[in-house]
């Protein structure tokens, strides 16, 4: 059983920068509370903390965990409290996007179902490398190139 979810040097970059985000927009509306409040510390806590909120919260919905074996893919969200599971025959196409940029490249791995689709990148991902493998292994015929 492969299993992949988020690196944790992702989640703590996003992390970090939401909380960031967060805490400026709170001091800026910490200073506004007070009456000292000018023009630009209504500007700084509006987008400071919809910036960190918005991220925060994406973050957290997006938050998944992929199990693939025994010619099944599981993928649960934990945070939206979904549990989807296919069989592999249920699959109706997938396909590995790379983008080349000038220092690295970009790798995304889409696997399209009737209901669902579901995208693991290379940077954000633990296993994807044994995931693309298991399903050149299994459903080669279903890669669209």
């Amino acid at each position: 059983m492969i299993v992949s979810k988020p690196k944790l040097s992702a989640l703590l970059a996003l992390g970090i920068f939401s909380f960031i985000s967060i805490s400026v927009g709170a001091y800026a509306l910490s200073i506004i509370m007070d009456d000292r409040g000018l023009w630009y510390h209504y500007v700084i806590s509006g987008v400071f903390l919809s910036v960190g909120l918005v991220l925060f919260i994406r973050q957290l919905l997006s938050y998944k965990l992929v199990s693939i074996g025994d010619n099944k893919l599981r993928a649960a969200f934990p945070f939206k409290g979904i549990k989807k599971e296919y069989s592999l025959a249920d699959i109706v196409s997938w396909k590995e996007e790379v983008i080349k940029t000038k220092n690295a490249s970009f790798r995304q791995l889409e696997v399209q179902f009737d209901d669902f689709l579901l995208k693991l990148t290379i940077q954000e991902n633990t296993q994807y490398e044994q995931i693309l493998g298991y399903l050149k292994k299994k459903v080669s015929k279903k890669q669209v190139r």
